[in-house]
């Protein structure tokens, strides 16, 4: 399963939409018989804030993992969620 929260209208994702897919799609592994959830986001970005309030626990950061749209390598942090 590929979840992707970053990609929505800034109104429906500010109105707590992101919160609503990341719970739904924890639901739906649940339901999938999925016990351990993993995901990565750009560190510092609302992605990390969300997954640190919704519970989900950090496992680190690499440094310069990814590339951002205007070139500019960023950081990549590892979160898990145990559903067991």
């Amino acid at each position: 399963m590929i979840v992707s929260p970053g990609f929505m209208t800034p109104m429906f994702a500010s109105g707590g939409g992101r919160a609503a897919l990341m719970t739904a799609a924890e639901a739906m592994a649940r339901d999938c018989g999925r016990t351990l959830l993993v995901l990565d986001a750009v560190t510092g970005d609302a992605g990390e804030r969300l997954y640190t309030r919704l519970g989900w626990t950090r496992v680190g950061v690499i440094p310069r993992y990814a590339l951002m749209p205007d070139g500019r390598y960023c950081s990549t942090t590892y979160f898990y969620r145990d559903l067991g």
